[in-house]
């Protein structure tokens, strides 16, 4: 039985520590539930998913408190072993210089694609609640296919939505098109949006203008669900007249049990390698 110490995460994160908890002893700081109060060092230190958004704290959205990156080695045994969903050069030169191993629980593609599809699943949710029209008859242009396009695109196609994709790749358009989709290149994602009742970013470039956005149907709804380091398109939208969704961390939101067993599995999988 090992010890594990998780710090920050969501209600994912709660799940994935209580399963974990059934066979090795948990500790949590930062993530409520029902676990002790960290004491001690600890041999395996769990960071949520992702493990930071600002990539100086630890992403912990049920505490008060900040709880800043360089707290780990205050928690962590000697050639300890830190546990992560996602990296960065800041946490590898963190670990790296306090002598503790880093793995990126993240990093396998069978959490990767379950993410994927909860987080397109979580999408459909948000769409359906947010818009004033359905989603069937409705037209939707999605950027990018990457995994989480992909489920998106055949889940809103289920509910007999057209779904057009654009992109920058000549590949993921080519699959695109095997997979039944009208695609199109990146730069014809403004004039493909402008008869769209949905428009949904899940590639990480800024590909709409304010001019695109002043040309879409005022009853149109935008969602992101890339990443980015900035977000100007909320600006467009807000200048004019479309509604614009941010969507963050959709498996937390609306599939936090199944989300959180996927996480635990991905978590003891990569310790168990290390």
């Amino acid at each position: 039985m090992e010890n594990y110490l998780f710090l920050g995460g969501d209600k994912r994160i709660i799940y994935a520590a209580e399963l974990i908890s059934q066979t090795n002893g948990v500790s949590a700081a930062g993530l409520g539930g029902d676990f002790p109060q960290p004491s001690g060092k600890y041999a395996r230190i769990v960071l949520p998913l992702p493990f930071s958004r600002d990539g100086v704290n630890i992403n912990a959205p049920l505490s008060e408190e900040s709880m800043p990156l360089n707290i780990i080695p205050e928690y962590a045994q000697d050639g300890g072993l830190v546990l992560s969903g996602g990296s960065s050069e800041r946490l590898e030169k963190l670990c790296a210089d306090n002598g503790l191993r880093l793995v990126n629980y993240f990093a396998g593609e069978e959490l990767t694609l379950k993410n994927a599809l909860l987080t397109a699943e979580g999408a459909v949710s948000l769409l359906i609640s947010e818009s004033e029209g359905s989603l069937f008859n409705s037209s939707a242009v999605i950027t990018g296919y990457g995994r989480i396009a992909h489920y998106l695109a055949e889940l809103l196609r289920a509910f007999r939505c057209r779904v057009t994709i654009t992109a920058r790749s000549s590949v993921q358009r080519e699959r695109a098109i095997l997979d039944g989709f009208c695609a199109l290149p990146a730069p014809l994602a403004g004039l493909a949006a402008e008869s769209a009742d949905l428009i949904i970013n899940t590639a990480p470039a800024e590909l709409f203008s304010a001019d695109d956005f002043s040309k879409m149907r005022k009853t149109a709804l935008y969602m992101e669900l890339a990443s980015k380091p900035a977000q100007p398109e909320k600006g467009y939208a807000e200048a004019a007249g479309i509604k614009h969704i941010m969507a963050p961390g959709l498996p937390g939101k609306y599939s936090p049990r199944t989300a959180g067993e996927a996480i635990a599995q991905a978590i003891t999988a990569a310790a168990d390698r290390s």
